[in-house]
């Protein structure tokens, strides 16, 4: 049986904010939350019982007998020793090392001309972990001069923006595995019916652009959500870096045609 974290990890994706504001403060507390009825929690957090019964269902619990059980398995889990991966900081500077490796390889000169037509960027992210970094992508690109929209983690979301989408806006996709059945359905359909978009894959799966990521601990299969996702914005700034000398170098090219 997955245990609570797996849970709440796999189904991150059909959570509201309200929702993974609850889950965050059991995940927290789960001592003090397995000792509380239904009642007494959704007084403590301020819900209604309705909703933390549905938040149950969402992470395919059967209700909320079995979420204190869970609580209780993780409150006891936590009082144990955590084995650290040896030397996470050496480790990640050796993933940040692979990853100005991947960077330098790749040629992004087609995604710079991509978001320099666009009139519109759209960040779709898959989860929670992905919304921050489809965030910092946002802030990044506005610091350069381009608007970026970012959508809820929502399909209805998504299909609303292909509607609304003109010629040459780009959509990124921020997915941790690139696995999710149904949001790959989505944009499958989606690029059969909309010629206007130009996608960018941003995924921990190695296609389009790739982005590894770290354990805290040891846990090589990431089922823990103890994971350092500090490569991603390594390789955001990189590209971002990047894209402001090439559109150094285009003004440059401008000039010198001018002048001849």
């Amino acid at each position: 049986m997955a245990n609570l974290r797996s849970m709440v990890y796999d189904n991150s994706h059909k959570l509201n904010d309200s929702e993974k504001q609850i889950v965050q403060y059991v995940l927290n507390n789960p001592r003090d939350c397995s000792k509380l009825s239904l009642a007494k929690l959704a007084k403590k957090l301020y819900v209604s019982e309705s909703a933390i019964f549905r938040l149950c269902k969402k992470l395919g619990l059967s209700g909320y007998s079995e979420l204190k059980f869970d609580l209780v398995e993780l409150a006891e889990s936590k009082q144990k020793l955590i084995k650290i991966e040896n030397n996470f900081a050496r480790e990640l500077s050796k993933v940040n090392s692979d990853v100005l490796k991947y960077f330098k390889q790749r040629d992004f000169n087609s995604l710079y001309r991509d978001l320099d037509n666009a009139g519109t960027i759209y960040i779709y992210s898959t989860g929670w972990q992905q919304e921050l970094i489809a965030q910092y992508l946002a802030h990044e690109l506005f610091v350069v001069g381009k608007h970026a929209t970012v959508l809820p983690s929502a399909l209805e979301e998504l299909k609303a923006a292909g509607r609304f989408a003109q010629k040459g806006d780009v959509l990124f996709i921020i997915s941790f595995t690139g696995d999710n059945k149904t949001i790959n359905e989505e944009i499958t359909k989606l690029e059969l019916v909309n010629d206007k978009f130009k996608y960018v894959s941003f995924t921990n799966l190695k296609h389009n652009i790739y982005f590894p990521t770290i354990a805290f601990t040891d846990d090589a299969d990431f089922k823990s959500g103890k994971v350092a996702f500090t490569p991603a914005y390594f390789l955001i700034d990189l590209v971002i870096s990047e894209y402001v000398a090439w559109q150094q170098s285009q003004g440059e090219d401008v000039e010198i045609n001018v002048g001849n």
